[in-house]
């Protein structure tokens, strides 16, 4: 069961084709979610790797000139994914 849920977590936060094709994953890691958390964990410095996402997220997000939408706020609030 516990594989299943790494499975799901990384299919759904961390998209094996992108990070392939960026480099931050190898071919040999397709299928191996043990291998891709690992690779996220050594990154970013997590234990775990259910630690991403699990702080919200402040941030101003700049527009060029006159390209900001009307509804979006001053400071942009990223939810903590298990909120």
């Amino acid at each position: 069961m516990k594989d299943k849920v790494l499975e799901r977590f990384m299919k759904e936060f961390f998209h094996y084709p992108t990070l392939l094709k960026a480099g931050f994953f190898t071919k040999e890691m397709k299928g191996d979610y043990e291998a891709q958390a690992k690779r996220v964990c050594e990154f970013f410095g997590y234990e775990t790797v259910y630690e991403y996402g699990a702080h919200e997220v402040r941030c101003h997000i700049s527009y060029g000139y006159d390209k900001r939408p009307d509804n979006e706020p001053f400071v942009t609030v990223i939810p903590s994914i298990y909120d």
